[in-house]
């Protein structure tokens, strides 16, 4: 059993002093009734007193020399346990300085990484990449040994193998066999991955992998001949320090190929831009010279019916060449960002009625401009481009006798609606999503029409968008087709008071 307390033990004391000297008193007081009653009152009572005084002494001797021993004890605790506490107070400081320097030191790390990480410019050439990776290496560890080895490359036209430096004006240097040997050792089955120290016939490497992807191999090194390895926290700051490189050099390759297949292409655009240009207007002369020497025959005497029916179909032919060219200029001055549309107040059914007699189609045709008379804002000679392209698709996309209707109609007060609807073959979903791209043929359009030009609705849109109208196309498979125009327009009754066309 442990020892007891103090408060118990001096309470024992009291009652080992106290209850004694009351038996004694009371035993004493009973002898001398009986046994002591011939001795004088007076001395028993001294002699207990004596007595008591007595034991209450040796008590005193017995506890003051255990109290004593035990208090010298506590103050030696206490002294010990003020060194203890005294000592704690000036280790302690260190060892928590130590952590927060440490953690200090690590935090500024990652944020500096961060910073490299942030500022590379993987928009521009990788070689830049390559340089900024070398010197984050640099700048992160202090070692100024770090190069990069890029063993293979999936793009060695922007990024060829060799062995990388800080500077981008550096020569890139010959990919040798240490490096090699570097990228292909085997390291440490460290879950962390990270830096490896790699020892072999050229020395002792620290190798960090920094592979962007499965056709890119790239390893930073630096020599760390009779340099301890690395510790585990340096090698997770390398590892991402490695990673981040690996993603750097992944996106500044994706970059320079997208920007390369951009510039391919808009030099495509350019060039089938400036050939639609020249061919447009190399056609526009002789089939101008063709539909006017057809109406000079046709207007000479003697020329027989069956001459005349020809040089009709010359002419009419010629239109219809006329036209088309007219679409590719259009496209062309289109793409060029220079077609600028007149603005005139103009009646469009005398407009519709003449487009639909140029093309002579033998079908049934109908033109309702019921509701509120209206006056479209635009340029008359690009509408009728506009609604030639879209009858002319109607016709050709559907049976020789199927109907055509146009109706025309206010959308609002300030807009005019047009609706060609015809009951031809229709279009199937795709087909309807990819209408007014540029060349696009569906595959059904190309086995009705095998001569078409695909050109047609791109013009169209481009051309009622600049004359700030919009167009739309609904279509149903083996239904038909109806394309809605919205133009800008007024009431027709306020044109009385206008004496000529705005123009612009």
């Amino acid at each position: 059993m442990g020892r007891a307390s103090l408060p118990v033990r001096v309470f024992i004391g009291l009652a080992l002093a106290v209850v004694p000297a009351l038996l004694v008193g009371v035993g004493a007081d009973l002898l001398s009734r009986t046994l002591l009653s011939s001795l004088n009152a007076g001395l028993v009572a001294v002699g207990l007193l004596l007595l008591s005084l007595g034991w209450c002494v040796i008590l005193a001797v017995v506890y003051v020399r255990s109290l004593a021993s035990e208090a010298s004890g506590m103050v030696t605790l206490a002294r010990r346990g003020e060194f203890t506490e005294a000592a704690e107070r000036r280790a302690t400081p260190s060892a928590v300085g130590q952590l927060a320097t440490a953690l200090e030191e690590r935090n500024s790390q990652v944020a500096a990484l961060a910073a490299e990480t942030k500022s590379a410019p993987i928009t521009g050439n990788p070689r830049e990449v390559a340089a900024h990776i070398v010197r984050s290496a640099r700048r992160l560890t202090g070692d100024p040994t770090w190069s990069l080895a890029v063993v293979r490359s999936n793009a060695p036209e922007l990024l060829p193998p060799g062995v990388y430096h800080a500077d981008v004006s550096d020569a890139v240097g010959e990919i040798g066999e240490s490096e090699r040997w570097a990228s292909t050792a085997q390291v440490s089955e460290d879950p962390r991955g990270g830096a490896h120290k790699i020892e072999g016939p050229w020395g002792a490497f620290l190798a960090l992998d920094v592979t962007g992807g499965d056709d890119l191999v790239a390893i930073l090194t630096a020599p760390w001949e009779g340099r301890p390895e690395p510790s585990a926290a340096e090698r997770d700051l390398l590892s991402l320090l490695g990673q981040h490189a690996g993603t750097q050099l992944e996106h500044a390759l994706l970059y320079a190929t997208v920007r390369q297949q951009a510039e391919s292409l808009d030099r495509m655009a350019s060039v089938q831009s400036d050939f639609l240009r020249g061919v447009s207007h190399d056609l526009q002369t002789p089939l101008t010279s063709i539909r006017a020497l057809a109406a000079e025959l046709q207007a000479a005497p003697g020329i027989d019916e069956t001459a005349r029916a020809d040089l009709d179909v010359i002419s009419h032919q010629a239109d219809r060449l006329r036209r088309m060219v007219a679409q590719l200029l259009v496209v062309s001055r289109l793409e060029a960002g220079v077609l600028m549309p007149r603005q005139e107040i103009l009646a469009v059914r005398p407009l519709i009625e003449r487009t639909w007699r140029a093309f002579r189609a033998d079908r049934p045709f109908t033109l309702d401009t019921s509701g509120t008379p209206q006056l479209a804002v635009a340029d008359s000679d690009r509408l009728e481009q506009v609604l030639w392209a879209l009858l002319d698709n109607a016709a050709k996309y559907s049976h020789p006798r199927a109907p055509i209707a146009v109706r025309v109609r206010p959308a609002r007060a300030d807009e005019m609606e047009i609706r060609i609807t015809d009951a031809g073959t229709g279009m199937d979903p795709a087909s309807l999503g990819r209408a007014f791209e540029q060349f696009y043929r569906s595959d059904r359009a190309r086995q009705m029409v095998p001569d078409g030009s695909g050109v047609g609705l791109y013009a169209a849109r481009g051309l009622v968008e600049a004359m700030g109208g919009r167009i739309a196309i609904e279509s149903t498979l083996g239904r038909g087709t109806t394309v809605t125009l919205v133009l800008p327009a007024e009431r027709a009754d306020a044109e009385v008071e206008r004496s000529t066309p705005a123009s612009g």
